[in-house]
């Protein structure tokens, strides 16, 4: 691995990091090169600026995240029980990553330009969760697979929501209820 490759990725690394924990706004681009152990000219030799390596810290962490969960679905047999697995998914990594919520929903609550890379992030990463959450519903055979995917993503927006006001402690309740929530919708759609 070249030297600008390991900078470029230490810089993603540590700005996904140090963006989640702190904030977009609270967190200047001097903090993500010291964390990262580059110096700002290294860190503007790869980002145009604050947004562009936020939205690339945030895509780095899309890709993570649909690996896990691809993963994890692929170990759910029945296509019926994938949609809540997602739940179940979605517990294990607020255990793991989700101390401050969603960073997806902390960064569009901080960026309010629709043409900020940042934002644009936030609205492929949501996109993204819709359609596979469509499919899902589709494939567990309800019979309006959009409407109940859209339910199901404002379950996950709201543990979200929880979390960042109640703390991480309140993640997996939040989590719990949620997956309730949902198996009811699944099964009153697929009736």
């Amino acid at each position: 691995m070249s030297p600008r490759r390991s900078a470029r990725s230490q810089l993603v690394s540590s700005a996904e990091e140090v963006f989640y924990n702190r904030g977009f706004a609270a967190t200047g681009v001097d903090t993500v090169a010291q964390e990262a152990g580059v110096s700002k000219p290294t860190l503007y030799a790869h980002f145009s600026g604050k947004s562009d390596l936020a939205a690339t810290a945030l895509r780095h962490r899309h890709d993570e995240a649909a690996a896990e969960l691809a993963e994890w679905l692929a170990g759910v047999e029945d296509p019926a029980a994938r949609p809540t697995a997602v739940f179940s998914w979605l517990a294990r990594r607020y255990d793991s990553k989700g101390a401050r919520g969603c960073a997806f929903l902390n960064a569009a609550a901080e960026v309010v330009d629709p043409e900020d890379p940042v934002r644009q992030a936030v609205l492929r990463e949501k996109r993204w969760l819709r359609e596979l959450l469509i499919t899902l519903c589709a494939e567990a055979g309800t019979t309006a697979p959009e409407p109940i995917a859209s339910q199901l993503l404002l379950l996950i927006d709201g543990v979200a929501g929880r979390v960042v006001v109640e703390g991480p402690q309140a993640a997996a309740r939040a989590v719990a209820d949620a997956a309730d929530a949902a198996a009811v919708l699944l099964e009153a759609g697929t009736r």
